[in-house]
Formats: structure tokens, C-alpha cells, sequence
């Protein structure tokens, strides 16, 4: 019986011992065990700018740098080696802490690649850009700015032209006499006679040249007279819409790359500067120069048109447009004297046995004076 006891003790202990020996093998093992490790992110080693490095200067070895860049970002245009930098020249202007790619770089001085002008990256394709003169009249009162939509009217001053001659009519007329003194060409009136049929008969003589005229009926007589004009030929004028929708790309001159900014001049403080109980000099204002150029944004074809039209000489003016204007645009009837007449209710004056003192000649008022240079507004 005590030996029965002894051996499920010792079946009891053997057992416990193998829990706890089965437990801390267990333990062990976790403890043991390595937790997988994250895959580190490669770098790879690029040139980068180590200052502000100016279009088409030569990259001086303090100028670049080694420096570390995840290899995942890295291109093939990327450089690895300052060989491959110092030295060379820049082909466009490259910041400080840039990459520098093999584009940016060049041994040849010619080979230098420009970053364009802000101005072309707002002309859409297809389209190209124009500057015209411009004034206070014709820039709608200096309203225009940049973006917005014009229309472009056009006035001309039309006039008759002998077409071998590409001169103004009336031509001069010249006798042409033979070398034996006869006449071959050209004659004048002397005298008019009428004979018994009613035909108008001229007297020739040969004392002054003749004049180009015409024949007319005289209402008061009922007679032919032979009237020739008195002055030189009076221009027709025109006006018409030359362009439509055109958009202002800007308005004055561009600023050139080489121009710095004006520097403010500081505003003087009272006894600073200035012998004792003398006020400062005030700070003369920069001028203020009226724009006198405009840059559309047109077609090729309109812009031919324009550069046509300034390098004649014809008068060019600027309407402005709603922005997004949605109204279709609409055939334009080109305007005359005539057409004011007829479209506009105007009465043509009549001819009285009196008039004003003094004579006019001209209306008053024709066009506005150009602005001149004024101050800057003080601040």
C-alpha cells in the first residue's frame, strides 16, 4: 500500500516536472526567436548645388557637392560625379540644393539652353503675340491690363490713284509737239462756239497747257461748262472692327533679364542727415511714364494684318471687351460718311446766306493730348 502511494508520488512529480519543463522550453523558444527586420531603403550618392549657380557661368568646385538621395528618386539623368559637374557650364539657371541633371550642363559656351519668358508660356498654341502703339485714346484711357479681351478697329483714308502711276488723280496735262512744231497731244479751249446743229465747238489755243476736267450742265443755264477742280483730291474715311477677341498679354515694355529693381530711396527723418534745426530734403519721387505700347495675343494671320496696318500708318484703336464674352460675334457693316447718313438720322445742313464768326474749320476738340511724365503719389 506505501509502496503503491510512493509510486503515484513519484508519477505526480514526474509529471509536474514535464509541464514545467515543456513551459520554459516554450518561453525559450519565443525569446529566441529574431523578428524579421524592415528592408532598409537604399541611397545613393548624386551632385547636388551647393549654391546659386547663374545661367552660363562656369561651375566653380565649391559650387557642387556629393550628398545622399534615396535611390528609389534617383533618375538617369541625375549626375554621381563632380567630374562630371566642375568645370562645365551651366545651361540654365540652377538653385541651391537642386539636383543637377546632365541637361543642365554643358562644355560648349554656345550650347546654352534658355528657359524662355514667362510672357510665351501664356500664349496658347497655335496663336502668336504682337505689340502695337498705343496711347491715351486709343488704349481705352489706360484701362487695358494683362488677360484682358480687346477688339481692334481700324480707320483708313482712302483716296483715287492713277494705276501706272501709283499717283494721286487728278493727273497734269502736257502738250507733245512734234520737231516740226506740230501739235500731237493735248489742246485747250479758247473759245466755245456753237454752230447751227447745237454742237459744242473748241477754239484752240496753244498758250497754256490744259486742265483735267469734266463736263457738267450748268442747272442755272442748262449749259455744258468744262470744270476742272481747284484743290488736290479729298480722302474718303473708313472704320472697321480688324480683329476680334484679341487678349492682352501686356501692357508698357517688359522688363529686360539685365534690369535690377530701383531701389526705394529711404524716406528722410527730420534732423538725420541735416544740420541741426534744418528740415530733411524730401525724397523726389520716381516718375510715372505713360505706357505707349500694347502686346496682343492673335492669330498669325491677324498679326500680319496689324504689323501692316502700324507700318502704313493707319490709325488703330483698342475696345474693350467683357471678360468670357458669350455673345456671338456678329458681321460688322464697315462705316462711312454715307453710312452715318443713312443709319444715324443725320441731317446735312443747308446751305444759308449766313454763317458764324469766326469760321470754323474743324471741330474743336479732335483728339486728347498724350499724358506726360507726373510724380509718383508720395507714400
Amino acid at each position: 500500500m506505501r509502496r503503491g502511494r510512493t509510486f503515484i508520488l513519484l508519477a505526480l512529480i514526474l509529471l509536474i516536472g514535464a509541464v514545467g519543463a515543456f513551459l520554459l522550453l516554450n518561453q525559450g523558444g519565443g525569446a529566441s526567436e529574431e523578428l524579421p527586420t524592415p528592408t532598409p531603403v537604399g541611397e545613393a550618392n548624386i551632385v547636388i548645388a551647393a549654391q546659386n549657380i547663374s545661367r552660363g557661368s562656369i561651375i566653380a568646385a565649391d559650387a557642387a557637392i556629393i550628398s545622399p538621395y534615396p535611390a528609389d528618386y534617383k533618375v538617369e539623368t541625375m549626375l554621381d560625379d563632380l567630374g562630371q559637374v566642375v568645370g562645365k557650364r551651366a545651361r540654365m539657371d540652377i538653385a541651391r540644393g537642386v539636383p543637377i541633371t546632365a541637361n543642365m550642363v554643358t562644355e560648349k559656351a554656345g550650347d546654352l539652353l534658355g528657359v524662355g519668358s514667362d510672357a510665351s508660356i501664356a500664349i496658347p498654341p497655335g496663336m502668336t503675340a504682337i505689340s502695337i502703339p498705343m496711347d491715351r485714346f486709343s488704349g481705352v484711357a489706360f484701362a487695358l491690363r494683362a488677360g484682358d479681351q480687346v477688339d481692334v478697329l481700324v480707320s483708313l483714308l482712302l483716296t483715287d490713284l492713277d494705276a501706272d502711276f501709283q499717283t494721286e488723280l487728278p493727273n497734269e496735262s502736257a502738250f507733245l509737239f512734234s520737231s516740226g512744231g506740230d501739235l500731237l497731244s493735248g489742246f485747250v479751249c479758247r473759245a466755245i462756239e456753237t454752230n447751227d446743229a447745237g454742237d459744242i465747238l473748241c477754239s484752240v489755243a496753244a498758250e497754256r497747257p490744259p486742265v483735267q476736267g469734266k463736263t457738267v450742265i450748268d442747272p442755272a443755264t442748262d449749259q455744258s461748262l468744262f470744270v476742272v477742280p481747284i484743290g488736290s483730291q479729298r480722302p474718303r474715311l473708313v472704320s472697321q472692327r480688324l480683329i476680334s477677341n484679341a487678349v492682352v498679354l501686356g501692357v508698357g515694355t517688359f522688363p529686360l533679364p539685365e534690369e535690377e529693381a530701383v531701389p526705394v530711396a529711404a524716406t528722410p527723418v527730420a534732423g538725420v542727415g541735416a544740420p541741426t534745426g534744418q528740415p530733411a530734403a524730401a525724397a523726389e519721387a520716381p516718375a510715372i511714364v505713360p505706357p505707349d505700347i500694347v502686346t496682343l495675343i492673335v492669330r498669325p494671320q491677324d498679326a500680319l494684318a496689324l504689323n501692316w496696318a502700324v507700318r502704313a500708318g493707319v490709325d488703330l484703336v483698342l475696345t474693350l471687351r467683357s471678360p468670357n464674352d458669350p455673345t456671338a460675334e456678329l458681321a460688322l457693316e464697315s462705316v462711312t460718311l454715307q453710312f452715318l447718313i443713312d443709319n444715324y438720322e443725320i441731317t446735312i445742313p443747308s446751305k444759308l446766306p449766313y454763317g458764324t464768326v469766326p469760321r470754323l474749320e474743324a471741330p474743336p476738340f479732335l483728339f486728347p493730348p498724350q499724358l506726360e511724365p507726373t510724380p509718383a503719389p508720395q507714400q
